[in-house]
């Protein structure tokens, strides 16, 4: 079962003053786009298919055509009316149909949130028929879905795919863009169109890393009591990258997957989480080391590390303790003598 079942579509012709822009289309691409180059075209006798409506003469797909169609005062248009099954089947048509054009950084997150939208109600739309099936193999009502039996695919999983779908890449790359979109949304909603403005460019004609350094920089810097909670600043994390480059190893609980789960999500649900710059209690032994490098054979890496978790203590913390403890020990025993 799919979320875009085939829709019914009719072919007419209508005055193009009763037809209206999609709002997704809007949202996504933006109401300017140039329209000289294809009024040259028609009146060159090189007409466009005919626009893609639904039954509300809600524009799919065409919406350059229908404004040349206004430039040049056109008193009917063609159109092909499908009657979508729903939301996310007209907005799938949406973005298939302008799949071909040429996108802007921003165009292309904006597309991905909408495919993500989709993908939430295809997934959900498979667990009901999954359930549905079941219930009736095993006898009982069909209206018992047991949804929550079936697995929801993951966060990162969906990133990845819409972000290949789109063409940014990773499901990591589209998360920071997707930051920096709402983060345009945020300022033009507060009326700072200035910096929503300077941040859209930097994204659209440097590149998301670049507006990423520019959003962070513009963000007020936060106190401690405010730190957001990021494994990146909890003083569990190693911040030692593995061979397969998605992979961090925190001293609590071990290897952590940034694919499954975001460093900023696994913060913010971690019950282990703590500041790595907070001042440390006065019972720690080690208040604020500063550290000078010793070498031990590799095969007490995994050893110390395992027994540094057990304690639910950083790995530095633990040699350290240990440490101070037998240093402790052998002047106890020395003055005994």
């Amino acid at each position: 079962m799919s979320v875009t079942s085939q829709p019914s579509f009719i072919f007419q012709s209508i005055d193009p003053v009763l037809l209206k822009p999609h709002p997704n289309y809007l949202s996504i691409y933006g109401e300017e786009v140039p329209v000289s180059d294809l009024i040259n075209l028609i009146r060159n006798f090189q007409f466009p298919r005919p626009l893609l409506v639904n039954q509300n003469n809600t524009i799919v797909s065409g919406y350059p055509y229908w404004k040349a169609a206004l430039s040049l005062g056109w008193s009917r248009i063609d159109v092909e009316v499908r009657q979508f099954p729903n939301e996310e089947a007209e907005l799938e048509a949406l973005l298939l149909e302008n799949a071909d054009r040429n996108k802007t950084n921003e165009q292309k997150v904006r597309e991905a949130i909408a495919w993500e939208r989709i993908e939430k109600a295809k997934a959900k739309q498979r667990q009901q028929f999954a359930a549905s099936s079941t219930n009736q193999k095993l006898g009982r009502s069909v209206d018992k879905t047991l949804v929550e039996n079936f697995p929801h695919a993951s966060k990162g999983s969906t990133r990845d795919k819409v972000a290949q779908l789109v063409g940014l890449g990773s499901g990591r790359n589209y998360a920071k863009a997707k930051k920096i979109v709402t983060r345009i949304d945020k300022l033009i909603q507060s009326g700072d169109s200035k910096s929503a403005l300077d941040l859209r460019s930097c994204l659209n004609e440097q590149s998301i890393d670049a507006a990423n350094k520019l959003l962070e920089g513009s963000l007020p810097k936060k106190n401690i009591n405010t730190q957001e909670r990021s494994c990146w600043n909890c003083e569990f994390c190693s911040r030692e990258q593995t061979e397969d480059n998605h992979t961090y190893y925190c001293y609590k609980f071990g290897l952590l997957n940034f694919l499954k789960q975001d460093a900023s999500s696994r913060g913010a649900n971690c019950p282990e989480w703590s500041y790595r710059l907070a001042t440390k209690e006065k019972n720690n032994p080690i208040p604020n080391p500063s550290y000078f490098n010793i070498s031990l054979p590799s095969h007490l890496q995994a050893l110390i590390e395992d027994a540094a978790r057990a304690e639910s203590m950083p790995l530095a913390d633990w040699v350290c303790h240990h440490l101070l403890k037998a240093v402790k020990l052998s002047k106890t025993s020395m003055g005994s003598h």
